[in-house]
């Protein structure tokens, strides 16, 4: 019920949000509600007897593929408010044309914070929502669904401001080499640890090896 209730108040309330930092906070919320689900399935599969190894190691790959996502889209948002000093979503239109570089990464990980294949996001979600529903939870992996559905209209609105609506300003944007190289790289792995979360996955399936689970 926690994990239902978190994902929901984190998508409602982001839906309302003008202000693209508010609402990557409220985004947060939401995020940390699909963790929580595979925290549940845990809870569910050691009550019910089962293996737990899945859910521990699906919770573990989407905390790092998330890492990666929301670290791309911050820092591709702090490298354009920087520069224009508006932290409003209006303030994003035309950055497509102003600072093609940043839109596109940040682009890349709003689709993962959707779940869009092939991102780390979608992963994530598919081995959490797969350990809801192999854990008895099925009613909770079909909210996760749904908000999952839900957060695409302000995930989606943000790349059509940036693609679609006429900038105010044609001043041409860049960022520091640092947050440049720092949002590049992040990107890159959300896109990498999508086609390829092998890595990942050893990594997550090594780190809970030693736990006493199940």
């Amino acid at each position: 019920m926690l994990a239902a209730v978190t994902m929901t108040v984190g998508n409602i309330a982001a839906l309302r949000q003008t202000n693209i930092k508010r609402l990557m906070g409220y985004s947060t919320i939401a995020q940390a509600g699909y963790i929580m689900v595979g925290v549940a399935a845990v809870a569910a599969s050691a009550e019910g007897g089962g293996s737990s190894s899945g859910g521990p190691q699906g919770v573990l790959f989407f905390l790092m593929g998330y890492g990666f996502t929301n670290l791309a889209v911050f820092f591709a948002i702090i490298a354009i408010t920087n520069r224009t000093g508006n932290d409003m979503i209006s303030g994003l239109a035309g950055m497509a044309k102003r600072s093609p570089l940043f839109a596109g990464l940040m682009t890349i990980g709003l689709l993962s914070l959707l779940g869009f294949p092939p991102t780390v996001g979608f992963m994530g979600k598919a081995f959490i929502f797969s350990s809801a529903v192999n854990s008895g939870l099925v009613w909770l992996a079909v909210v996760g669904m749904v908000n999952s559905a839900a957060s695409a209209y302000y995930y989606l609105r943000i790349v059509r401001t940036m693609y679609l609506d006429d900038a105010e300003d044609d001043e041409k944007i860049g960022g520091d080499i640092p947050v440049t190289l720092a949002t590049a790289l992040t990107a890159t792995g959300v896109v990498v640890f999508g086609v390829a979360p092998w890595f990942l996955l050893k990594f997550a399936e090594v780190a809970v090896e030693g736990l006493a689970i199940g």
